[in-house]
């Protein structure tokens, strides 16, 4: 019996290996589920055949969703021959098992899982939906913007999927761009995917969309056929709403050594060593993810109502980050004369930084204290009593 066993085995074909792929605009991915959409689904198999057995063209068949068809290609290769098959079959509507049959008898199984619209579009995401704004020669991430400065709108977000992207190409991917409380629709763009994006399981994907006519709030969506991935909003303002909310964060000193080395520092130094000082203000604007220009200039503040000296007036990219303002320094010897720098957009003074250091008040001996001289307050005074009071709140 044992001798009857080992030749009947010998007489049945060995399965090696048994695959699945599919494809897709002429593209081929294996391991993946299949999607609704694809072309067909592509089964490869490598079997190991019986010396003794004869050998047909009809000898293997694969049985999917009730259905039965024949290799499409089939190579005999190997010194211990072995048959390389492949299968073409229709999508199935469901997942299903792909048997492959030799001769009438089963000698191998696949699961060969199916991937729905409704399933692929749960599972999509669109990650980091950004909107940039092109003003002048720069392109900047932001989420308000001066509307007469804005030359063009790009939208941009990163596409994840645990499988490939291929089926957007049926369902459609696309943007549309519409006014706070309704009305016309003023942007809808297809968003187009190069062959390499579509394969892959992460993406990035842009497109430009017309740049919005008037000021208020405009909402940005991403939208898969009809299911909405993302949402984000734009907001246009006016030039004069931008200079309205600019504000000085901090101010600083720009140090230049008699050997030319820069430093900045809070607060002025003896100026020892130092040949040229100069101011720097931190500027934000409080509008939020705020891109656009404006012009500021620093004037020096003189004592007995001298002429000031002139410094460089300068365009500048205004964000809702501090953004370093420094218009260029001066002699050491003509501080003597200069009493504070003032900031200015315009006619209008943002901030100021005194020369002189912040006076202490003296407690007298029955509890109060002695007020000190007048003091223009400042965003770096401000700053420093922060942190003064921050010192006593430890424990």
């Amino acid at each position: 019996m044992r001798d009857l066993w080992h030749l009947f085995r010998g007489s049945v074909p060995r399965l090696e290996s048994l695959s699945y792929a599919f494809e897709k605009a002429g593209q081929t991915l294996d391991n993946q589920p299949i999607p609704w959409c694809a072309d067909c689904v592509l089964i490869g198999a490598v079997v190991e055949l019986p010396q003794q057995a004869p050998r047909g063209k009809g000898d293997f068949e694969l049985r999917v969703g009730g259905e039965v068809c024949l290799p499409e290609r089939q190579r005999i290769e190997g010194a211990l021959d072995n048959a390389r098959l492949q299968f073409r079959v229709p999508v199935p509507r469901q997942a299903s098992v792909a048997e492959l049959i030799w001769r009438g008898r089963s000698i191998g199984q696949v699961a060969v899982p199916v991937l729905s619209p409704e399933e692929f579009a749960r599972k999509l995401t669109l990650q980091m939906p950004t909107a940039s704004v092109r003003i002048g020669e720069q392109t900047v991430a932001c989420q308000t913007y001066v509307a007469t400065q804005c030359q063009g709108l790009i939208v941009a977000g990163v596409l994840q999927s645990p499988t490939s992207l291929l089926p957007i190409l049926d369902l459609g991917l696309r943007v549309e761009m519409c006014r706070e409380g309704g009305g016309p629709v003023a942007g809808n763009r297809l968003v187009q995917l190069s062959s390499s994006q579509l394969r892959s399981r992460q993406a990035l994907a842009a497109v430009v969309l017309p740049k919005p006519k008037r000021m208020g709030t405009w909402h940005v969506t991403w939208y898969l056929g009809e299911t909405p991935l993302a949402t984000h909003t734009l907001k246009a303002i006016s030039q004069k709403q931008l200079l309205r909310s600019l504000r000085v964060s901090s101010t600083r000193f720009v140090l230049q050594s008699k050997r030319g080395d820069i430093r900045i520092e809070r607060f002025l130094p003896d100026f020892k060593g130092i040949a040229r000082v100069g101011p720097c203000f931190l500027v934000s604007s409080g509008e939020i993810g705020m891109a656009g220009w404006c012009t500021l200039q620093v004037r020096a503040h003189m004592k007995g109502g001298a002429e000031p000296p002139l410094m460089r007036e300068q365009d500048v990219l205004v964000t809702d980050g501090p953004l370093p303002f420094t218009p260029g320094t001066l002699e050491v010897g003509d501080l003597g004369k200069i009493k504070h720098f003032e900031l200015l957009c315009g006619r209008d003074v943002l901030g100021t930084l005194p020369l002189s250091p912040v006076p202490t008040a003296a407690f007298t001996q029955e509890g109060g204290f002695a007020a000190p001289d007048a003091f223009d307050w400042s965003a770096t005074a401000e700053e420093q009593l922060q942190e003064r009071l921050g010192k006593l709140m430890e424990p």
